[in-house]
């Protein structure tokens, strides 16, 4: 593997606020739609999107940290020389070569879905194949120290079923899930094991039921945020014609996770060794991150954990 494992981590984004990763294109009643997999219709945050918001977040802290030695342009210039060497560079036309990143990320993908309930005043929802591609995965973390228990065929929630993994919820009369009821049954997997894990990965995730994959899917297809947005001419106090549209979003609450792999420097003078790779990353983005669109309006404001959390 190109990639250190050592030093590979597991990194999970609490959404602080609501986050717009946008898909570029719309077609349906949306304007502006979530990035969603082709295959699940689940959101989820591009990779692409996802390295641009760590190093611009890089480069913000480093120069900000500087700032008050150097004086900002100084700081700045700096941090971005570092941001370089973490992140890659370009071939530029002032004779630097160009040369890859020493960090790699993967797609955002979902955990837990913040949603509406009866039982209080919302809950989180998981399935079945997010668990199975959540242990798919931390098999290329093995210091995560994460073990997940098996959904063998038969273990998992059939339709209209939820198995209680974290939290206490009052469940007499079914689980309201915005407009779906949900019987809460005995668990026929390691309820344990999962909350265990959830309470390493997602401490936040307080109240967390185990549903049916279809479930989920009607959920996050269905119970994503939507806000109109338009544009008032500021002379005449007025909408502008044709400045209505409508804009998806990720709830805050929302749990993703992406997996972060580092390597050595990638370039040819004196490159710096993984540690030092992986101790610059995870200094700079020790506790939030900002992803996506509308960062004026505060959105995509996550907080974030590393696992395992001591440094490389």
């Amino acid at each position: 593997m190109l990639f250190s494992t050592n030093a590979s981590r597991v990194c999970v984004l609490y959404a602080v606020s609501p986050l717009h990763a946008g898909a570029g294109q719309s077609t349906g009643a949306v304007d502006l739609p979530i990035q969603r997999e082709r295959h699940t219709s689940w959101p989820m945050i591009q990779s692409s999107g996802l390295k641009g918001a760590f190093r611009d977040w890089f480069t913000r802290y480093y120069a900000n940290s500087k700032a008050g030695e150097m004086g900002y342009e100084s700081a700045h210039s700096q941090a971005k020389e570092l941001a370089c060497r973490v992140f890659g560079r370009e071939e530029s036309p002032d004779g630097l070569e160009g040369h890859a990143g020493a960090i790699s990320i993967t797609d955002g993908r979902l955990l837990a879905f913040p949603v509406r309930s009866n039982a209080a005043p919302f809950v989180w929802v998981t399935a079945p194949y997010v668990l199975m591609r959540l242990a798919r995965d931390l098999r290329l973390i093995p210091d995560a120290g994460l073990t997940l228990p098996g959904m063998e065929l038969g273990s998992a929630p059939g339709s209209g079923e939820g198995m209680l993994i974290r939290g206490d919820i009052a469940t007499e009369n079914g689980l309201v899930l915005e407009d779906l009821v949900v019987k809460i049954v005995e668990s026929k997997t390691d309820a344990v094991a999962l909350k265990a894990a959830f309470e390493a990965l997602a401490p936040q995730v307080a109240r967390l039921v185990l549903i049916s994959d279809a479930d989920f899917t009607y959920l996050v297809r269905n119970a994503t945020e939507v806000q109109a947005q338009i544009a008032i001419n500021p002379e005449t106090g007025v909408t502008t014609a044709g400045s209505l549209r409508y804009q998806e979003l990720l709830p805050a609450d929302s749990a993703l996770y992406t997996l972060v792999f580092f390597t050595t420097e990638r370039t040819q003078k004196q490159p710096q060794p993984v540690e030092f790779i992986a101790d610059l990353t995870m200094t700079a983005l020790a506790t939030h991150v900002q992803i996506g669109g509308d960062m004026t309006l505060g959105r995509g404001l996550m907080e974030v954990r590393w696992l395992p959390g001591e440094k490389a």
